[in-house]
């Protein structure tokens, strides 16, 4: 017959240990993915659910699929008080812009007036994009801390019935944290969308107003290399290269420039 194995004390002791971390692990696992649930705006979470979908759509050149896309995430947002003229419609029409521009050109199959007239969707997509970036950097983006605590209750408590029964306290917290992590982030975000708008106004052949676009990209960002090396080659130069380094250890997108 089998013998059960007899634990000793001390091992019994370290077995009950590591039970106890494994439990307070998964307890401490729960009340934090409980709290960030919490913390979500489900009026919108939907959308951010939906935009990851759309970078994969882009990366397998599904732009059929990618469009109304925006279309629905654009909805999702319009409908949501608090975020009118917020900088996610400037990361819409933007992605939006993008699906035309790539469009344009990566699909063999349309024609010359096609083209031209995808170009002129995404040329009327990025100036959207741009001016609600800059919109929103010259009013929200000027606020400290305590305004935007401010600007997002009052705007966030009018809507009472989606947030019954809510944690309307920590959804407004991480609005707030949103807010200021786009203060940081939103003029590389400005940089990218001038950069699409070069790239616009250069298959347009409107090339010295495509060297005043990537111009303001690099203003905004200067390790933008898209922009760089766009200017680079309008320039009669090559196109910019990033170093070995550079390309180990890319720059914080955290870090202000």
């Amino acid at each position: 017959m089998l013998k059960f194995f007899k634990l000793s004390k001390q091992a019994k002791i370290v077995a009950m240990f590591i039970f106890a971390m494994i439990i307070i692990g998964f307890s401490i696992a729960y009340f934090y993915y409980d709290h960030v649930n919490k913390s979500e705006d489900q009026r919108v979470i939907s959308g951010r659910i939906k935009l990851d979908k759309f970078d994969n759509l882009m990366k397998a050149r599904k732009y059929s699929e990618a469009l109304p896309l925006i279309d629905t995430v654009y909805n999702i947002y319009d409908n949501a008080l608090g975020y009118e003229g917020s900088f996610e419609f400037g990361l819409l029409f933007n992605n939006r812009a993008s699906v035309f521009l790539s469009m344009t050109l990566y699909d063999s199959l349309i024609s010359k007036e096609e083209k031209e007239n995808l170009l002129k969707l995404a040329f009327e997509n990025i100036t959207k994009s741009i001016s609600i970036y800059e919109q929103w950097i010259d009013s929200v983006g000027k606020l400290n801390k305590e305004e935007i605590q401010s600007f997002v209750a009052s705007a966030f408590r009018k809507d009472k019935v989606n947030f019954e029964g809510k944690d309307i306290e920590a959804i407004i917290k991480k609005r707030v944290d949103d807010i200021i992590f786009a203060k940081m982030e939103t003029p590389r975000r400005l940089s990218v969308s001038y950069t699409n708008l070069g790239i616009i106004q250069r298959h347009q052949y409107k090339q010295q107003e495509a060297l005043i676009s990537y111009e303001k990209a690099i203003t905004l960002w200067k390790d933008n290399f898209t922009a760089r090396s766009n200017f680079n080659v309008l320039m009669g130069k090559p196109p910019e290269d990033r170093s070995i380094i550079e390309k180990l250890f890319p720059p914080d997108r955290n870090k202000k420039d």
